[in-house]
């Protein structure tokens, strides 16, 4: 039984339950044997997701005492003891040992990414330095940051010659060097190689900003409510006619940019959200691929607005699309599961950077800019934070993994069903609209101002919008005698008339189909527009031998303005049934998660198994993990292998690198580099 198994020995009840808060990956399902607890705990996957959740001081610490030594030897760290600094990487069991004898456990910093550290300061002419280094130089660095930051060379020797650019890097401060064989890329370096500013991480916690939640939540619900808005539109877009995609699924720059114009936003980030949602949907329709609407949708129309909102909310935090690069819209480079990890870790910390690198400071450091930026907008644009910015009541929901309907229903307003009318042709909306009630008011006027209450406008263009969708000038009337407060302006009266007059006068039915008009001159206008489709049939009556539907899309598109009726001439709306895809919804990552119960009876397995359970063999990964370790130490290692001819073999070295299957090490009897194949290995001692 190794020393770290048995350190697990010696855990209390209450240790034990620290530990399996901290990495329950290690104990699903439940170990047999604390033997076994520790070989999981010793995994490279279980020891990463334990460092993504220490703190910058955290990680400084575990530097000082791999530095110290303490992978190899038991350190006395009681000056490093004080304020409980080192709770955490107890808990996480990333440490064991007393105070005084204290040693980092098997694998720990194996699964720290190569040359990666948070202490690393950053120089103040970083820039300029990086700005005025050679091709030579550049090269260097570039190989080094492809190759994991630390390299071996002789030339980093404190006597080697200063003219290299080994030794002018180093001299600049843009190289640390190791020993006299090793360099290592400082992380401030790699990260301006990769176009990022050069980030420095507190160690020390940034202060809580003092908000007022209620101003919080007021600024979210508006902004919220107005996303919902847009993204009804958008299904209400794609209900009358889906979009045709690319041959990959992605959505084409023309019909993207006539979506666009169409619905006056952009609807890329709408379209991610609803695709996550499963509110939109890419399928077959008529052999046709197309992006379209789900059933899905049709129910969310229907939804309240606190349920609308708390659905958009949910489908952008689980989006798996990543929109803060410009790649084709749904195409698979845009696709990234994990963006909804690192969109979860962003928005724990509420968007503010400063504490998004002190508490997160390993995983912030492979977010590039762009992404940090993207989802603190979009964030805002769905509600979720303000411009603060901070975290509005439904994403701390979210976060809790509480119910978000609930708490959208406590900060939007009882919906109002009565508007204002104003002379200037203008109608207010004093607070939210019910989504039947605003699909309405979308068909016969113009958003001006949106927000919990909102300012639309009737115009010429709006009001035919809506007797193009089937409408009547007596049901516009009647609607907006039913919801405005007092009498309707005559302006506004006086335009919708003006409007239908002009509307439908000439009228299309089925013969195949037919025309009608009183006025002959549109019947040899239709004639002459659309030659070989119209026959006349006399001055005010015209046949086809196209279906009504089609025949009334091709005189819409010739520019007239047909109405449809049946045989009686009664008016009919030829609104075509929507075309629904399947719906694809994503969905958060579910945490692993122990229940008090569970962990009581994992204790108490641990506790009856410990006595009489035989020691585990050794890990696989024992051999490439020594290796390493003595690679990182600088530690001189004997290593039994069997040559290419089968034959046992033992060799004094000292690992170099350990790498794609392979070990390099230096022989110092020989004064020369050997390869080995990892699985000629038959044992590794340290010396």
């Amino acid at each position: 039984m190794n020393s770290f198994t048995r350190s697990l020995t010696t855990l209390d009840d209450a240790a034990l339950r620290r530990l399996i808060d901290a990495r329950p990956d290690a104990f699903f399902p439940a170990p047999p044997q604390v033997a076994s607890l520790a070989t999981r705990l010793a995994l490279p996957g279980s020891i990463a997701r334990a460092l993504r959740r220490l703190t910058a001081p955290d990680l400084a610490l575990l530097e000082r005492l791999a530095d110290a030594g303490a992978e190899f030897n038991p350190y006395d760290a009681t000056a490093h003891a004080g304020d409980g600094k080192l709770d955490n990487l107890r808990a996480h069991a990333l440490v064991f040992g007393d105070d005084n004898e204290l040693r980092i456990a098997p694998g720990v910093l194996s699964a720290v990414p190569a040359g990666w550290r948070v202490t690393d300061p950053v120089p103040e002419n970083l820039d300029e330095l990086m700005a005025d280094i050679s091709s030579p130089e550049r090269k260097v660095l570039e190989t080094l940051a492809t190759n994991g930051g630390v390299g071996t060379t002789k030339a980093a020797a404190p006597d080697a010659a200063p003219d290299t650019p080994i030794a002018t890097l180093i001299a600049k401060g843009l190289l640390v060097r190791v020993d006299s064989n090793t360099v290592r890329l400082p992380r401030p370096v790699r990260d301006v190689l990769r176009g990022h500013p050069a980030r420095t991480f507190p160690m020390s916690e940034p202060p809580v900003p003092e908000i007022d939640q209620d101003t919080v939540d007021t600024a979210a619900a508006t902004q919220g409510l107005d996303a919902v808005r847009q993204l009804r539109q958008l299904i209400t877009s794609l209900l009358s006619e889906p979009i045709a995609l690319n041959k990959d699924g992605s959505v084409g720059v023309r019909a993207q940019a006539n979506l666009r114009k169409e619905l006056g936003f952009d609807p890329a980030l709408l379209i991610t959200i609803g695709e996550s949602a499963g509110l939109i949907g890419r399928g077959n329709v008529d052999d046709t691929d197309v992006l379209a609407a789900t059933k899905d949708a049709l129910t969310w129309l229907d939804a309240t607005l606190p349920d609308q909102w708390a659905i958009l909310l949910a489908g952008w935090a689980a989006s798996p699309w990543r929109t803060d690069e410009d790649e084709k819209l749904l195409s698979p480079d845009m696709h990234s599961p994990d963006t909804r990890g690192a969109r979860l870790t962003i928005l724990r910390h509420h968007g503010d950077t400063e504490r998004l690198f002190y508490f997160a400071p390993l995983p912030a450091s492979q977010l590039p800019p762009s992404f940090i930026n993207t989802t603190i907008h979009e964030a805002h644009f769905v509600g979720a934070l303000d411009s603060t910015p901070a975290a509005s009541t439904p994403l701390a929901a979210l976060l809790d993994g509480a119910d978000i309907a609930a708490a959208t229903r406590e900060l939007v307003p009882t919906p109002v069903d009565t508007l204002i009318a104003q002379a200037d042709m203008t109608v207010l909306a004093p607070g939210p609209l019910e989504p039947e009630m605003g699909a309405f008011l979308e068909r016969i006027a113009d958003l001006e101002s949106p927000g919990v209450a909102s300012v639309w406008r009737i115009t010429d263009a709006s009001v035919r919008r809506g007797l193009d969708a089937g409408l009547t000038a007596e049901e516009i009337h009647a609607w907006l005698n039913d919801h405005v407060m007092g009498e309707v302006p005559q302006g506004i009266a006086f335009l919708i008339d003006d409007t239908a007059r002009t509307h439908g006068s000439i009228r299309a039915g089925s013969a195949m189909s037919y025309l009608r008009s009183a006025d002959p001159a549109l019947i040899t206008t239709a004639a002459e527009k659309l030659s070989g489709i119209i026959r006349p049939l006399a001055p005010t009556v015209a046949v086809s031998q196209l279906p009504l539907p089609k025949l009334m899309e091709a005189l819409r598109k010739a520019g007239l303005q047909p109405t449809a009726e049946d045989e009686t001439g009664a008016q009919l709306n030829m609104a075509p049934e929507p075309a629904l895809v399947p719906a694809t919804p994503s969905h958060l990552p579910r945490p692993t998660a122990v229940t008090d119960e569970q962990a009581e009876q994992i204790i108490a397995r641990l506790r009856s198994e410990s006595t009489s359970a035989e020691p585990a063999p050794p890990a696989a990964g024992d051999t490439i993990e020594t290796l390493r370790a003595a690679a990182r130490g600088k530690r001189q290692v004997t290593l039994g292998y069997v040559d290419k001819n089968g034959r046992g073999k033992t060799l004094t070295a000292w690992p170099l690198s350990v790498s794609a299957g392979q070990v390099d090490a230096h022989v110092p009897a020989t004064d020369s580099v050997v390869r080995i194949a990892l699985p000629r290995i038959t044992k590794v001692v340290m010396a």
